[in-house]
C-alpha cells in the first residue's frame, strides 16, 4: 500500500497502482513496477500501464536538467520537477496497447504563470538551423522584456533531443537553435520563457514539425 505524502499533490511512498514511490537523495520519486516473478501474470491492463510509464519515461530522460528548473516551481512538496513533469506527460501517451505512441502535441516541458510569447512558430530556413519567432507580448508587469526564452527539438528517429536556455529575450522576437544532426531529419519543437531570475515560468507551448534543411 502507498502513502500519500502532504496531500493528494505530494510525492508516496510504496505501492501505487503499478507505480513504486520512494526516496532519493532527499526527493520523491516515482518508477514503474517491476514484473513479480512467481506470482500470477500482469494483466492486460497492468501490461498497459508498465508500458506506458516505461514509454514516457524513456522518453523525458535524457533532458531530466531541464525539467527540473521548468518544472521546479509547479512540483509539489519535495518532488522533483523531472518526477512532476513525468506526472504531466504520462497523458500524452495515446494508442492501443501494445501500439502506443507519444502525442507530441500534447507534450508540455514546463508548467509555470508566466504567458508564452504570442504565435510562436518554427522554421528551417538554412542548413541544420532551426529559427523560432513570436510576437513580443510584454506588458511590463508580469511579462518583461528581459524574459528569456528557452526552445527544444526532438527527433523521433534517433531519440535526440537539443535544446537551449536563455537563447534570446521576449523582446527579440526570434532565435535560432544550431542543429546540424538533425540535417534532412523532421522534428518536434517546442519553446517556453521564463524570467530572468527564473522565478517565473510559463506553459511551454509546441511549435510542430519541422523538416530541418
Amino acid at each position: 500500500m502507498g502513502t500519500i505524502e502532504k496531500g493528494y499533490m505530494g510525492g508516496f511512498k510504496g505501492l501505487l497502482g503499478t507505480a513504486v514511490g520512494s526516496k532519493w537523495k532527499g526527493k520523491s520519486v516515482v518508477k514503474s513496477r517491476p514484473p513479480r516473478k512467481g506470482t500470477t501474470p500482469p494483466t492486460e491492463l497492468q501490461l498497459q500501464q508498465q508500458a506506458k510509464f516505461a514509454l514516457i519515461i524513456a522518453f523525458l530522460k535524457p533532458i531530466r536538467t531541464l525539467l527540473n528548473e521548468t518544472y521546479k516551481k509547479s512540483a509539489a512538496g519535495d518532488m522533483s520537477g523531472h518526477n512532476m513533469a513525468f506526472s504531466v506527460n504520462k497523458d500524452a501517451v495515446t494508442g492501443v496497447y501494445p501500439a502506443i505512441v507519444i502525442d507530441y502535441s500534447k507534450v508540455q516541458l514546463s508548467q509555470g504563470s508566466l504567458f508564452n510569447a504570442d504565435a510562436p512558430a518554427a522554421a528551417s530556413t538554412a542548413a541544420g538551423k532551426l529559427v523560432f519567432t513570436w510576437t513580443d507580448n510584454s506588458d511590463g508587469e508580469n511579462e518583461l522584456i528581459s524574459d528569456t526564452a528557452f526552445v527544444v527539438a526532438y527527433n523521433p528517429d534517433t531519440k535526440r533531443w537539443v535544446q537551449k536556455q536563455k537563447i534570446a529575450t521576449r523582446n527579440a522576437g526570434t532565435c535560432t537553435l544550431d542543429v546540424p544532426a538533425f540535417s534532412g531529419k523532421p522534428v518536434q519543437t517546442y519553446i517556453g520563457f521564463m524570467s530572468a531570475n527564473r522565478k517565473k515560468i510559463s506553459d511551454s507551448l509546441y511549435t510542430g514539425i519541422v523538416n530541418i534543411l
